[in-house]
């Protein structure tokens, strides 16, 4: 029997899923960052800024970001500490090509890489992260438990993972407007900037069927994460969820 997996509301096959997302990001890359002002009202600049901070990068940190993106927590944390060494990885060419302008435009060449892969199955060093890090990404993986357990063996004894990631609201009336705003705001906002309704659509699907804050926290518990704990941004529709390698 073939094992499938969400994509959205959707289920389809879990060896498909991954290059269906790659296929949805190379689409939407050239309006990512258009689209997240456009979204958030330009509020992912704040829960951005309060995940760095959380992940307090410090001089000689060996740092992995994950689904990088188009860049946005890489340049945040070499602004925070320039003296870092960074390997940007994601599992779309085009996010990394972008990720990797933006940050030579900002001046940051020195102790980078850029890494295509998955976060399930990482050819990485193991014991080598002191922090690795995932802002709006873990509900695009295919796998997450094996997601976490790849990330665990690249970090450090006492190396830090930081994920954040969207949420439904536990408030129900706080939980049925923002599903109003990403069902039928998001889509159309998506058709109208991006000419492109359906990729929008899946990502406001994504969230709603995205594993709840304790859901994941449990999972990382069972990872062997350690002093596990998330705490809960505006409104409830944003989670950053920490945990440390034993």
């Amino acid at each position: 029997m073939v094992e499938k997996v969400n994509f959205g509301l959707s289920k389809v096959p879990k060896k498909e899923k991954d290059k269906m997302v790659t296929d949805l990001f190379t689409s939407v890359s050239e309006k990512y960052d258009l689209m997240n002002d456009l979204m958030s009202f330009g509020i992912h600049r704040l829960w951005k800024d309060k995940m760095v901070k959380i992940c307090s990068p410090q001089n000689g940190f060996n740092i992995l970001d994950i689904a990088v993106g188009s860049g946005d927590i890489a340049l945040r944390l070499l602004r925070k500490n320039k003296n870092i060494s960074l390997t940007c990885l994601d599992n779309n060419q085009k996010m990394l090509e972008i990720c990797r302008k933006k940050l030579i435009d900002k001046g940051y060449i020195k102790n980078i890489e850029f890494v295509l892969s998955s976060a399930e199955n990482l050819s990485l060093k193991e014991n080598q992260f002191d922090l690795a890090t995932i802002a709006f990404g873990m509900r695009n993986f295919t796998d997450y438990s094996q997601a976490l357990q790849s990330i665990y063996k690249v970090l450090k004894p006492g190396g830090k993972l930081v994920i954040m990631e969207f949420c439904n609201p536990r408030n129900k009336y706080y939980r049925e407007l923002f599903e109003k705003y990403t069902f039928n705001i998001i889509p159309k906002l998506g058709e109208l900037v991006a000419n492109d309704y359906e990729n929008y659509n899946y990502l406001a699907e994504s969230i709603k069927s995205y594993p709840t804050p304790s859901k994941i926290t449990a999972m990382m518990n069972n990872s062997q994460y350690i002093n596990t704990r998330h705490i809960y941004l505006l409104g409830d529709i944003v989670t950053i969820h920490i945990g440390f390698k034993n």
